[in-house]
């Protein structure tokens, strides 16, 4: 750590002077008597655009990858900032500019500081979802739950253990921005039909005519084992469904063993699932339809004559007429029982197995061209389940304290959905118009806010539904500000042997608004609280602090012998200043104990004091106007006192100062 000590290095550099040339002293006569040119100065400057382009050049050629971003900041926002600070990069401008200064010689540097921002801002740029599996945490079952929270199931009890639950590695102080399902009503018991798998054809192509589209839609593949012939879409009436037949097959010399396989069924969550479909017949010769399920079928054509098939034909009624036109309608074929496969993914086929052949070709095997059209096929089961009617989407910011998840305080605003559309119309507020639009919010939604009242606002940023802002905004002079981050410091640097060098310093002389911090202080402690004026409050009489006079006063007749109910109620005796016989040894007391309330002027004064700024140890001087008492050394005097800190305050322990010296000035 560094320190320093300005008349100390003049001083010796001045020795060194004087001894380096004593030995010439004989030769020029007069040396002795001759004036030696000084150029101590003061001085006051402000860091211009210019000066920040110089550092931020400066501050780029010296960046690691990670200090980038904070480098060019500096010429984007005209500001320094606490990864490149004055204390390192100012010094190289005074020396360029300020370069024949002499020891001693100091300047007042202004300039423009980016503060860091809260952490909690970059918290908040991702809207946090809840999910299904969110949902059912909150609702403790795995089915009977809905995508919403409500009165009952609340988001006050449950956005806490569903936050724990998603980030089990939070940090303390860490926050974030929650979007959330929410009905106002709570939710009612019904059976339910949950449907895991239906297919009506709606959604496929289809033709009315030749050519007809082959099925391979939505997961569906249609694939002939031996010949060539296909499951096709088709169309009737404004009624889509699927067939087959081998009337009319492309290769008559050829059987068929065409299969149509369902995309990926997934019964993880069911309980006891039903699987059944509507068919229709025409021109009836021979049963060419049976039905099989998976576990094993990957999906490919390849994988269809290698994969692992039940046949549940059996579960259905396949009717067997007419043997010319078709059946009137589709009917229902039945209903086959799935609850062996609950919690597996299954796939179902339909086969067909026909021979088109001429009488020629096929020899004695029978003629099998039966036509099957398959419509609303469905794998479902009827459960009891909870539901809500209307919801509506809602946002909140989280905090986790360390031990667990709780709300926002009441500094944080969320917007919500009516907020965008009072806005803007819109489901959300862009980040260039949220300057614009949300301070005008702010005084409608907090019509008697406060000079120097704060609010956080979160909102969602885009229609991208995951994107987020966070800005802060200050009441000020009766409007809301968005708050910049950006203040003004101006620090001081003095010239040394090693040139300008940054010097953190701090001096001040007491006024009347710091001896009545004193004095509340006094009031505001209950083991001295009575030393203060009752009646007036701007005084007390353990230190002496006093803004009525604005001075730090030894006055004893309000001490001696001791507090009367005229100054102090009830009478309270002092009693270490009473047990004391002479005013002089009285006196000696109060300047005692004045160091205590020195410093601890300083933590109330200084409550964000660190010890060491770039390296160097902060003191500080801090100037009190005293009074003495006739008879004892009667008089005023400004007197100086001087404290080192050694720690910055931790929680709710304000930072500590170690008194160094103290004298009149």
């Amino acid at each position: 750590m560094k320190k320093i000590f300005y008349s100390l290095i003049s001083g010796l550099a001045f020795a060194v002077l004087l001894g380096s040339c004593n030995k010439f002293n004989d030769q020029f006569e007069g040396l002795d008597e001759m004036a030696k040119p000084t150029n101590v100065a003061s001085l006051s400057y402000t860091l211009t655009a210019a000066d920040y382009a110089t550092i931020k050049t400066a501050a780029v050629a010296n960046a690691t990858a990670e200090q980038l971003t904070a480098a060019n900041a500096i010429g984007t926002s005209l500001a320094l900032n606490s990864t490149f600070g004055a204390a390192t990069y100012v010094p190289a401008l005074l020396n360029k500019m300020y370069y024949s200064f002499d020891l001693g010689s100091n300047a007042l540097i202004t300039y423009n500081y980016d503060l860091d921002k809260p952490s909690y801002l970059y918290d908040l740029t991702t809207v946090n979802i809840l999910n299904t599996a969110d949902y059912q945490l909150a609702w403790g079952d795995d089915l009977l739950y809905v995508s919403a929270l409500t009165p009952t199931v609340s988001p006050t009890a449950k956005l806490p253990v569903i936050l724990a639950a998603k980030f089990p590695t939070a940090t303390s102080g860490q926050y974030k921005f929650v979007e959330y399902n929410y009905s106002s009503a709570d939710a009612v018991v019904q059976n339910t039909e949950v449907s895991y798998f239906s297919e009506d054809w709606t959604t496929h192509t289809a033709a009315t005519s030749s050519p007809y589209t082959v099925i391979s839609e939505n997961g569906w593949l249609s694939k002939d084992l031996i010949g060539t012939q296909n499951w096709f879409c088709r169309v009737y009436s404004g009624n889509n469904y699927a067939q087959v037949t081998s009337y009319s097959s492309p290769a008559p010399t050829t059987k068929n063993e065409t299969w149509m396989t369902s995309k990926e069924i997934d019964l993880s969550t069911a309980i006891a699932p039903k699987f059944t479909f509507d068919l229709k017949i025409g021109y009836w010769n021979a049963d060419c339809l049976t039905v099989w399920i998976s576990e094993n079928f990957d999906g490919t054509t390849d994988g269809i004559a290698t994969a692992t098939w039940t046949d549940i034909t059996s579960n259905f009624t396949i009717p067997q007429t007419p043997t010319s036109g078709y059946t009137a309608t589709f009917l229902n074929a039945g209903v086959a029982d799935l609850t062996a496969y609950k919690g597996k993914k299954v796939r179902i086929a339909f086969k067909y197995t026909g021979d088109g052949r001429t009488a020629t070709d096929r020899g004695t095997d029978p003629l099998m061209t039966t036509t099957y059209q398959i419509d609303n096929i469905k794998v479902s089961e009827i459960k009891v389940a909870l539901s809500v009617g209307s919801t509506e989407k809602k946002y909140v910011a989280y905090t986790y304290n360390g031990t667990a998840w709780v709300a926002a305080d009441a500094t944080f605003a969320a917007l919500q959905p009516a907020d965008y559309l009072a806005m803007t119309g819109s489901t959300y507020i862009s980040s260039t118009n949220a300057p614009l639009y949300i301070p005008q919010l702010l005084s409608q939604k907090f019509p008697f806010a406060q000079e120097g009242n704060v609010k956080t606002v979160v909102y969602k940023s885009s229609s991208t539904v995951t994107y987020s802002g966070a800005m802060q905004f200050t009441f000020t002079a009766g409007k809301w500000v968005a708050n910049t981050f950006k203040i003004v410091k101006a620090e001081q640097f003095v010239y040394t042997i090693d040139g300008w060098v940054f010097d953190p310093t701090v001096k001040m002389t007491m006024v009347s608004a710091d001896y009545q911090m004193m004095v509340n202080y006094v009031l505001a402690t209950p083991e001295i609280a009575v030393f203060a004026h009752p009646y007036y409050k701007n005084e007390e009489y353990y230190w002496g602090f006093a803004s009525r006079y604005s001075n730090v006063s030894f006055r004893l007749s309000y001490r001696n012998p001791y507090f009367t109910g005229d100054y102090v109620q009830p009478a309270t005796i002092d009693a270490e200043l009473y047990a004391l016989t002479t005013d002089a040894a009285k006196v000696a007391l109060m300047w005692e104990r004045l160091k205590g309330g020195m410093n601890k002027f300083a933590q109330l004064r200084y409550p964000n004091a660190v010890p060491l700024v770039s390296g160097i140890e902060v003191y500080y001087y801090l100037t009190t106007y005293m009074y003495y008492p006739t008879g004892v050394a009667a008089g005023n005097e400004y007197h100086e006192y001087v404290f080192k800190c050694t720690a910055a305050a931790s929680g709710t322990n304000p930072p500590t100062f170690e008194y160094i010296s103290d004298r009149t000035l």
